[in-house]
Parts: C-alpha cells; structure tokens; sequence
C-alpha cells in the first residue's frame, strides 16, 4: 500500500476529490483474510440455505467430513492464483489434513460421488466459478458429474458481490455458496459517491480524466473503456486483499499507467 505516492499521480487540485476514494478503500490483511475464511466456513453450519437446493445444515456438515477441497481456477489457470494460497490455508486453519487437491482429481472424486469444496478469496461477477463448474476436463465436468452422482458442492469464499452471488444461484442452483460479508451497492463506487450528487460528479470526473492514462495488464480490462473505468463488468469494487485484488476493484487503484504512474497496490 503505497498511499502518498498514489496520491502524487494526481494533480493537486483533483487530490482532494483522490482522497475521496481512498478514504473508502477497504484493505483485508493477511490475519483478517483467515479471519473471514473461517468465518466463511462455520458459517455453512448456520442453519440459513446456502443453495436454491436447500440442502440441510446436517447434510453440508457431513460433507466437509468426506470432502477435498479444490481452487476455482483462473481464466489462465496459474500455481499462483488465489484460490490455491486458500485451499492451503484452508488446510492449514479447518481441516488440518492433506485435502487439497488439483482440480483433475476433485473432478474424478466428484463423479465417484465424493463431496468437493471450491475455495476462493472473492465471488465478484461469479464467471470464474461458472467457467470453472463447466470446464471440460477429459470429457468431463463438474456440472456433468453433479447430475450424474449428486455429489455435494459447497463453495466457500471470504466474501461476494449480491450479483455474483446471484449469478451462481441462476446457473448452478446446486452449488451451496457460503460467504462472509455480502457486497451490495452501497459498499461500491455508487454506494459512497452516488449519481447525481456532487461528490458522485467530482468522482466520476477524476474518472474519466484519469483512467485514459492506465495500463492493465489485462487485456479484458484494457481493451474494455468501461472496464479500465469500473472495474471487470463494471463492479466499481474498492478492496484488496493481502494476497490478491479483485479485477473487478476500480483499476484506478491497482493498474500500472503512463508517465510513472503508482498504483495504489499492484496486482499480483
């Protein structure tokens, strides 16, 4: 976190309406991402649906006794994707066994019928989930083999977006999901700086004067002018995670730019 030098890409006089945003921007340590993943899990012991199934507190507990645990892969699938630094502190803080598995052999144990729990740090458009579920591995996937055997699913993530969370309920009814902290519109970009206020008018302006000057790596962002604005589909998200920030967080924080611009944090 670099905030000084951050504040330093801006003019003096839009420096103000800058400290806006980081005023706002929430950063999750190391200790309160473990926090959260813990959380995240007891919380599938509370009783309230996690799924359009329902499927009962006791049926999810049972699970957890007989599941491996499983990353949600990235769009380019890496060894240092998020989803598999989680697993392993899930090893490490829940289970305190060797449960963690590549997602070949969650696939394997799932058409056998064996309970699978995916793990991630954040749902944000709920995509990479989907693709993930859907992913075709030697003639297989998830989505195939859950209608072949019922195997349970249970995705846990430290936290998501209502409409990722939505998303996933549409297109995989199934899959129980269980988070920590919801994130509706009121905790993004619209929530702290909304339309049609002075403060939403200063903001989006510093937007668009600045945002033409960044250079994500990613080219789903950088080739998307909204996206290089709000954030991947437009979440207009203002987190980071020690380990990770969603693409879905305003680029103005995380991505490199031109002329020496600092982000704020980089994205790893």
């Amino acid at each position: 976190m670099r905030p000084r030098l951050w504040l330093k890409n801006f003019e003096e006089n839009d420096r103000a309406d800058a400290a806006i945003l980081l005023d706002k921007f929430s950063f999750y340590s190391a200790r309160q991402s473990d926090a959260l993943l813990v959380a995240s899990f007891r919380s599938l012991g509370d009783g309230r649906p996690k799924s359009a199934v329902g499927q009962s507190r006791d049926e999810l507990i049972a699970a957890l006794t007989r599941a491996v645990v499983t990353p949600v892969l990235g769009e380019d699938p890496d060894p240092t994707d998020s989803g598999n630094l989680l697993c392993r502190r899930a090893r490490q803080l829940v289970f305190h066994a060797q449960r963690s598995v590549a997602i070949e052999d969650a696939l394997r144990h799932a058409d056998a019928g064996g309970p699978v729990v995916f793990v991630d740090d954040f749902v944000g458009s709920g995509d990479q989930f989907l693709a993930t579920w859907r992913r075709e591995l030697n003639g297989l996937s998830f989505e195939a083999a859950q209608r072949k055997s019922g195997f349970v699913a249970i995705y846990v993530a430290l936290m998501g977006t209502y409409y990722g969370l939505k998303k996933i309920s549409e297109n995989a009814p199934s899959v129980a999901v269980s988070v920590t902290h919801v994130i509706e519109a009121r905790s993004t970009l619209e929530g702290i700086a909304p339309p049609g206020t002075m403060v939403g008018a200063k903001i989006e302006a510093l937007l668009e004067k600045y945002s033409p000057r960044l250079t994500p790596r990613e080219q789903y962002i950088a080739k998307n002018e909204l996206y290089r604005k709000y954030g991947y589909k437009e979440r207009k998200l203002l987190l980071a995670f020690d380990h990770s920030v969603p693409d879905a967080t305003l680029p103005i924080f995380w991505s490199p730019g031109h002329s020496g611009w600092e982000p704020l944090i980089e994205r790893t």
